[in-house]
């Protein structure tokens, strides 16, 4: 062992045995500290013992320090330790930095252990502390009932697969993972846990940074978030390999602007329930699913790319939804969807489009859309007396129209269809 991972070992049980004297001489138990400063006793006791693979969080140092402050203070007596949190702030830099020295130290050939030459071999500087090792203390600390501790947590996965490439998607697995676990809502810190998951995964996932490529970005990455449970998620700018978010629920503000999905985009059955979701220039190269999405806020998909189908049957848009200057390679289907709010098609282009039994309540545009052959058209109903623009080859029919056919209906509905089934119509209205 090098002089410099000698002296980490000597250094961090020197500061757990601090951490302990001034538990003991407040008069806590191990569990009963625990409890006040939010994590468990196991982790009082690794901390006290020198069992840590790297610096806590100094935010579990502060509360440690409170906690026995406190305590004391209630009984009237006194430490031999200081507990100015400027002392404890500078022992636990300086712990920091040795860490941070044994962390960034080169080992010497004699001392390379099998496990390093193989890291060696693969371009990257051996690190001293196995990765299992610091990947199982990681792991541990997301069950931490300290939501700063598992910040630290998730932070510490990230920084693991920028070190170790071939490790990669396994990490995107296990913050993937915790984000499927249903949210304690009892936890106030929980939203901020689920946004560092989420900023982790979301910064390795980014091509660029900036105006200049990302060292950080983790290529061909696999995110599977079905029934995942996000908060204020940004993945604008990420590239996925394949993206699973079937049934997820998206709290707050939901922004995929500029993503990029190499393979499969899956969004059945998703809720947003922000005010906004946008996926303004994204591009799906191959298969991509909106089907039954509830899109509660205002939806964005100006200027996105589809390689194949849009596909958005049976979705709920409950604001004005965008679909701009969109582009899509093969069919656009819409059956069955339902647009509460304006929705605008602009110079949209796609092969083909099919609109069934759809429900549009408020503004409607189409001006501009270029479609390779016609869109279709059936049983849709307009709703409302708002500006529509309809493609050229679709006109509205009213109770009007063609009194008594549509008896049922009140009087700001139409029947949306092409010109062939409302000449059909009438002519059956007529002969009848």
């Amino acid at each position: 062992m090098n002089e410099v991972a000698t002296d980490w070992q000597e250094a961090v049980r020197r500061f757990g045995g601090l951490l302990g004297r001034l538990r003991g001489e407040a008069g806590l138990t191990m569990r009963e500290l625990a409890g006040a400063i939010g994590v468990a006793p196991a982790t009082v006791s690794k901390a006290e013992n020198g069992g840590y693979a790297r610096p806590q969080d100094f935010y579990v140092v502060k509360q440690w320090v409170a906690a026995c402050v406190n305590h004391v203070d209630g009984r009237s007596g006194s430490f031999s330790i200081p507990v100015e949190l400027d002392w404890w702030r500078e022992e636990h830099g300086q712990l920091e930095r040795l860490y941070e020295n044994l962390r960034l130290r080169p080992i010497s050939s004699e001392s390379v252990a099998p496990a390093a030459t193989a890291a060696l071999s693969h371009g990257r500087e051996p690190h001293p502390i196995p990765f299992e090792v610091l990947h199982q203390k990681a792991v541990d600390h997301l069950a931490d009932r300290s939501p700063h501790v598992r910040m630290a947590a998730l932070r510490t996965l990230g920084d693991l697969g920028d070190e170790y490439p071939e490790k990669r998607q396994r990490i995107v697995n296990e913050l993937c993972d915790y984000l499927r676990i249903p949210p304690d809502t009892s936890d106030a810190g929980e939203g901020q846990v689920r946004r560092t998951a989420q900023m982790v995964l979301a910064a390795r996932l980014r091509p660029q940074r900036g105006d200049g490529m990302n060292p950080a970005f983790w290529l061909d990455m696999d995110v599977d978030l079905k029934r995942g449970y996000l908060c204020d998620v940004n993945f604008s700018g990420c590239e996925f390999r394949r993206a699973d978010f079937d049934e997820a629920q998206f709290e707050g503000e939901a922004y995929f602007n500029g993503a990029r999905f190499v393979g499969e985009a899956r969004f059945v059955g998703a809720v947003f329930l922000g005010y906004e979701v946008s996926f303004q220039s994204a591009r799906f190269e191959t298969l991509s699913w909106f089907r039954w999405v509830a899109f509660h806020g205002y939806t964005y998909f100006q200027d996105a790319y589809f390689g194949f189908n849009a596909e958005f049957s049976r979705s709920q848009f409950s604001e004005n939804a965008y679909f701009d200057r969109m582009m899509v390679q093969n069919h656009a289907w819409y059956t069955h969807a339902v647009f509460h709010g304006s929705v605008t098609f602009q110079k949209a282009q796609a092969k083909g489009a099919t609109f069934w039994l759809d429900s549009f309540r408020a503004g409607v545009d189409f001006r501009g859309v270029q479609f390779t052959s016609p869109p279709s058209v059936g049983n849709c109903v307009a709703v409302d007396q708002a500006e529509r623009y309809w493609p050229n080859n679709w006109v509205e029919l009213t109770a009007e129209d063609v009194p008594g056919f549509f008896d049922s209906w009140p009087e700001d509905w139409a029947a949306v269809v092409e010109e062939a089934q409302a000449a059909e119509i009438r002519a059956r209205w007529l002969s009848s």
